[in-house]
């Protein structure tokens, strides 16, 4: 019987288009449906009737038996010549062999365009955590159902997203399963962390923009930059040596031409190691990108590893600057270990605490705001940061 195994789950949200992917049991013709939707009388919004674009999936082998048989495979669609910051309907359906597999009706909502507020939550450790959760991944229940809650329009996830990355059964256990609502309704966006240990999975799985381990997009009044820090750093050496970082590195150089480049309002980069926490697994070496990301005026830096919550004062040139300095934020949110956090604080440190949690950010032309919140939904955590007209910033 032809099943539907992960997803439907959204990608590379655009201003006119997205892209859906999932996955089947086996060998299987595949297509999504997108429907307009509508707002019924003192109602919710509604699917329309007809469909607006019927779109033939790529089907590609996924995972292969001992006896050579393929037993599942990827299938991607995108739908193009959408309307910026609109909603819509959606639904899969693959035909083969072994019957039909179609999914229910989800919602999705293309790009805003710039001058329009939208949201994003952020977690991850959803996987790195697993070694030490007891509860069968009901950390990782609750963080996804209690961001879902809060309706982001993208989300993204500071790696260990996964336990082993080049574990088949990873992925479902502790990503695609427990955040199956989440991902079927709000595109998403995750950089390599150790534990994915840059494995085939994750290129096979996520549709982000080449070379995929490292990226950037626009999003409203956002430029968002990834980088794959795992490239920086080598895990078997680590914490005492570090690839070489500087000009020459193909990342590094991208990083510069790529913040360069950007006249957005707000930049944003994410990578898993931290420069700054006041904890285990501080990964001083990652300060080498700061005169970069000082240089072309980056406002947060968002990183994991570190399985705590912890947000630094503003920082530029390894000193507090509440003018011009970059705000570190460290969201090792699907787990928590105090112990790893040192017994004081350090010097950079603005707030901390290790629990659970999840980040609500909302974004307007003139205003960051960060919610910070644990499994139950319950706020511990507020950090804003104001833009006046010139770019100059105040921090609340």
């Amino acid at each position: 019987m032809l099943e539907l195994i992960k997803g439907p789950y959204l990608q590379n949200p655009g201003e006119t288009s997205m892209t859906v992917r999932w996955e089947t049991s086996g060998r299987a013709a595949g297509k999504g449906v997108l429907y307009a939707a509508s707002r019924t009388h003192n109602g919710p919004l509604e699917a329309g009737q007809e469909p607006m674009q019927e779109v033939i999936s790529e089907s590609v082998p996924l995972l292969e038996k001992e006896d050579g048989i393929v037993s599942s495979f990827i299938h991607s669609v995108t739908f193009n010549e959408l309307e910026p910051g609109t909603a819509y309907f959606y639904r899969v359906c693959s035909e083969g062999e072994g019957g039909t597999a179609e999914s229910q009706l989800y919602p999705l909502k293309t790009s805003t365009g710039k001058g329009t507020p939208f949201s994003f939550a952020v977690t991850s450790e959803t996987g790195g955590f697993s070694w030490m959760d007891k509860t069968g991944g009901e950390i990782n229940r609750s963080i996804f159902a209690q961001m879902k809650r809060f309706r982001p329009d993208l989300a993204l996830f500071i790696g260990d997203i996964v336990d082993d990355g080049n574990r088949y059964e990873d992925w479902d256990t502790y990503y695609f399963a427990p955040g199956k609502e989440l991902l079927s309704t709000t595109p998403f966006y995750s950089c390599l962390g150790n534990h994915e240990d840059n494995a085939a999975w994750f290129y096979r799985f996520f549709a982000y923009p080449q070379p995929r381990n490292y990226y950037s997009f626009d999003y409203g009044d956002v430029h968002f930059t990834c980088l794959d820090s795992t490239d920086f750093v080598q895990w078997g050496d680590y914490p005492n040596s570090s690839a070489p970082i500087g000009p020459g590195h193909p990342q590094y150089d991208f990083l510069e031409q790529d913040l360069s480049s950007s006249g957005a309002r707000w930049k944003i980069v994410f990578f898993h190691y931290p420069p700054y926490v006041s904890g285990s697994y501080q990964v001083e070496a990652m300060r080498e990108l700061c005169p970069v990301l000082e240089k072309y005026g980056v406002d947060v830096v968002l990183n994991s590893h570190t399985i705590v919550y912890e947000r630094s004062f503003p920082l530029k040139a390894n000193k507090v600057d509440f003018d011009e300095g970059i705000v570190y934020i460290v969201s090792g949110g699907a787990g928590a270990m105090p112990e790893w956090l040192l017994p004081k604080r350090e010097w950079h440190t603005a707030q901390s605490l290790a629990v659970p949690h999840f980040i609500q950010a909302v974004v307007t032309r003139e205003r960051l705001e960060f919610k910070v919140m644990d499994e139950e939904g319950r706020l511990f955590d507020l950090y804003q940061i104001r833009k006046d007209a010139d770019g100059r910033k105040q921090h609340f």
